[in-house]
């Protein structure tokens, strides 16, 4: 039986439920959206590659729950393209204890380690978009200068050029740093506290400028409508629903059913928030019809209005939605940002 084959046999129900079992210890079986969304990805993905065995690893039963342990892991699905991965043929462990929702469970767990959809996938290198990220890749250059000895690394991070994979170091260096940091004099400390917040701060500021100009190129919506909203803004937090009916109807019940029933639904995604900006983007080809933009007007205004929230319907078009429909969440709160906004 290959991955593509089991998913489809066993279900998304049973294999969240399976999930939310065997790695209860893990956080990332919070995300209920994103586990649905990618399942239903990897369901309408056809086999391309060359194929493979999946297995796995069992820990022993004493141990299962212990923290840090996961009861079984999927061997050969952690990083490899979907559309080899669903042509994989499942290979059963010896003396199996686990059922095959559990089983599948360990095999989605593993294929979306580094992220649910292309919107949430996790890179590790960090990219910028406009001035303030420049800003904050040269003060962050600056940062490290200090506790470096390698003349080449000096060279690197002096030069105007982008570092391949940007500004990563070896252990070797890194280690050389950690331990200048922690023998600074105090003055030596403020300015290394001074500079991290600054280049936080930057990086703040690059995202919220980099959503603007992108939300003006997708939607046409007037500068002056969302700049001083998202820049003045406490905190902004962006989050992605899509559709993946593959021409099966209806586009518009598969996003609502994700805000309304999986975690977090938009009423999670929206607390704290005074302000919620919704764009809708479609294939320009087969834009919203008047009846979707109702239905779906109704829905999170229905939602939003629970909690008193001044919401936005925007509609856009992406050339990579294809047919379906993709919503693009974007919450304004008074809160101070996290570190990771």
């Amino acid at each position: 039986m290959t991955v593509k084959e089991l998913f489809t046999t066993v279900g998304f129900d049973a294999i969240v439920k399976a999930l939310q079992n065997t790695h209860r210890n893990d956080r990332s079986i919070r995300c209920l959206s994103g586990y649905k969304e990618a399942f239903d990805i990897i369901c309408n993905t056809e086999f391309e590659g060359n194929g493979g065995e999946v297995t796995f690893d069992v820990t022993p039963k004493g141990q299962w729950f212990d923290p840090g342990n996961l009861p079984l892991l999927a061997y050969n699905v952690e990083g490899d393209y979907w559309e080899n991965t669903v042509g994989k043929t499942v290979i059963r462990p010896e003396d199996n204890p686990f059922t095959d929702a559990e089983l599948a469970g360990a095999i989605l767990w593993g294929m979306t380690f580094y992220g649910f959809t292309k919107h949430s996938a996790w890179s590790p290198r960090e990219e910028h978009y406009t001035k303030y990220g420049e800003m904050a890749e040269r003060l962050k250059r600056k940062l490290y200068l200090p506790y470096i000895r390698d003349k080449r690394v000096i060279r690197e991070l002096k030069g105007k050029s982008e570092m391949p994979y940007g500004i990563a170091f070896t252990q070797e260096v890194w280690d050389i740093i950690h331990f200048g940091e922690t023998h600074q004099n105090r003055s030596k400390r403020k300015r290394f506290y001074r500079l991290e917040r600054r280049i936080a701060e930057l990086k703040r500021l690059d995202k919220r400028q980099h959503l603007i100009d992108d939300l003006i190129a997708t939607t046409g919506v007037p500068n002056e409508d969302i700049e001083t909203l998202i820049m003045k803004a406490g905190s902004v937090r962006e989050e992605w629903r899509e559709s993946h009916v593959c021409g099966k109807p209806s586009r518009v019940d598969y996003v609502i059913d994700l805000l309304s029933n999986y975690y977090p639904t938009l009423d999670d995604l929206c607390q704290d928030c005074h302000d919620v900006i919704i764009v809708v983007y479609t294939d320009e080809n087969e834009p919203m019809t008047e009846e979707e933009d109702n239905q779906l007007y109704k829905a999170t205004g229905f939602i939003l209005a629970k909690s008193g929230i001044k919401s936005q319907l925007i509609c856009g078009h992406a050339d990579d939605v294809k047919g379906d429909i993709a919503l693009r969440i974007i919450g304004i709160s008074d809160l101070k940002p996290d570190e990771d906004e």
